[in-house]
């Protein structure tokens, strides 16, 4: 059961906003950004009855603040009773009991619930086109590595998904063996924002999941020569789109100099998505997932992905 929204603001809630140091990244996302979509879909799973819960729209934004600052369930608890700016982001009233780290677990289902682990970044990405910041003239596609959260079972319980983990599996890059996921991402050529993601076992070809990447209109599409097949080259072609995937060898196709000038030019195109994937990984952490299946760890992804096109949304708005 949802508590009733209050939209009058309080003597305390007044008094709390004018003791609280200004965060600047965090006050231009609320300035910049609407979440109100995303709460009216996830008061829908509530029902009327039972105790009054934490509100949608204060743990939708602990969502949020997790995945911007690199916190935990427990560290999110502390944090927000300790820092008054988390607290006037996330829209907790004086007097209001701070989420703990039970309420912010529980909460993850409900936005799987919602659909919300699918359509939280499409939801972000259409207040971001329509600010003119999300440009879709070409659009880079690449993947990467993450560990799974549990340790390396016996290759053959992963293949049959009968580990602990039951939708990651073992693959080998670079003569290096992994055992977990793979994360899937296209990337706006323009400024850099994220379009889609798609989580995927760790043994999955890349060239496979390039249609679900491309969902909106784009010129180009750029990405690595794992993605050069037959295949991927009609599908770009019957939708006018032009094909900037690095063209790769094999026995019965050479590769000459005028292909090796066309890849250079195509993979200094490309090469802006390295910077997404250094971010994810440096300053999200994205090197091992959180989650077991990949439901949650699509989740997981999805908040990183809406973490970073904030973080970006506010370099591009103070340029």
């Amino acid at each position: 059961m949802q508590q009733p929204e209050d939209k009058q603001e309080s003597f305390e809630d007044w008094a709390l906003a004018q003791r609280t140091r200004p965060n600047e990244v965090l006050e231009k996302i609320s300035e910049l950004v609407d979440l109100s979509e995303a709460e009216r879909r996830l008061e829908a799973t509530y029902c009327d009855l039972g105790r009054p819960g934490h509100r949608a729209a204060v743990l939708l934004r602990v969502m949020l603040l997790q995945h911007l600052y690199g916190l935990s369930d427990p560290q999110a608890e502390a944090q927000l009773g300790d820092r008054l700016s988390f607290q006037k982001f996330v829209g907790l009233r004086a007097g209001e009991a701070v989420p703990d780290e039970t309420a912010i677990c529980r909460f993850r289902q409900r936005m799987i619930q919602a659909n919300l682990h699918e359509q939280l970044l499409d939801l972000l990405n259409g207040q971001l086109a329509d600010a003119g910041y999300l440009v879709r003239r070409t659009t880079l596609v690449d993947a990467t590595l993450v560990e799974s959260s549990r340790q390396r079972p016996d290759p053959t319980s992963a293949r049959e998904g009968k580990a602990p983990d039951p939708d990651a599996r073992y693959t080998k890059k670079y003569g290096k063996s992994y055992y977990g996921y793979k994360a899937h991402l296209s990337v706006d050529g323009d400024n850099q924002l994220i379009g889609q993601t798609k989580v995927t076992a760790a043994d999955t070809y890349d060239g496979d999941v390039l249609a679900p990447l491309i969902t909106s209109p784009t010129r180009a599409v750029y990405g690595d020569k794992a993605y050069d097949s037959k295949a991927n080259r009609t599908w770009l072609a019957q939708r006018g789109v032009a094909n900037g995937i690095l063209k790769k060898a094999a026995h019965h196709i050479k590769l000459g100099a005028a292909d090796h000038r066309r890849n250079a030019r195509k993979a200094r195109r490309r090469r802006a998505i390295e910077r997404v994937f250094a971010h994810l990984k440096h300053w999200l952490g994205y090197r091992r997932v959180r989650y077991l299946g990949l439901i949650k760890n699509q989740l997981e992804l999805t908040l990183k992905a809406v973490a970073y096109n904030l973080r970006r949304l506010v370099s591009l708005a103070q340029a």
